[in-house]
């Protein structure tokens, strides 16, 4: 039996409860190098007056991973997890397909939250219940993607409507396709380009 650390505070990526986790993860980091530029700066001020020069390039020097983390804290925090109920009725309908949760996919212009992904037989269907989603946009962008890394001929759905979705992973459920090669792969690629 495995035992959990609880220092391990990342689930893995693609997994339900992943972006919750992060949040988690990403305050505590982001306090911990905001801790470490200020406990700098006091002590160039404070406790060393007399290496004040060293102590504030250092200071300056660990702000560098701090900002970066504040970033990253603040892209974490603009996504939750989804409705648990997304979770389980997908894991119930979806078979051998394989998915991804908690997904943020970036490009140069925005940030779109998506709940769910899936990759069977030359489709990537995904989910998210985020309103405002610019879905041909993010559909551009996938496929953009896609292409670049030789994967063609996929069909891009992304669902914005619960009902519709539901209805896609009912006929998918139904079918009992056959998952190929090229379904993992691709699961595997996503998850490599998602937040």
């Amino acid at each position: 039996m495995k035992i959990k650390s609880p220092f391990n505070l990342k689930q893995p990526k693609g997994t339900y409860g992943y972006l919750k986790s992060m949040h988690t993860y990403s305050i505590l980091k982001a306090c911990l190098f905001l801790g470490i530029s200020l406990i700098l700066f006091l002590c160039s001020r404070v406790f060393f007056p007399e290496h004040r020069g060293v102590f504030i390039v250092l200071a300056i020097i660990s702000a560098v991973p701090a900002a970066m983390s504040v970033v990253s804290l603040v892209m974490y925090l603009r996504f939750g997890t989804g409705r648990r109920e997304i979770y389980e009725k997908t894991e119930a309908l979806k078979g051998e397909v394989p998915a991804l949760y908690d997904c943020v996919v970036t490009t140069q212009q925005k940030a779109y939250g998506v709940n769910v992904f899936l990759s069977t037989n030359k489709n990537l269907i995904g989910y998210s219940e985020y309103g405002g989603m610019d879905v041909p946009e993010l559909t551009r962008h996938l496929e953009y993607m896609l292409k670049k890394n030789n994967f063609t001929g996929w069909n891009i759905r992304i669902f914005t409507d619960y009902n519709k979705y539901l209805e896609r992973l009912q006929y998918i459920a139904d079918k009992n396709l056959k998952i190929l090669a090229t379904d993992r792969n691709l699961a595997e690629f996503i998850k490599e380009i998602i937040l």
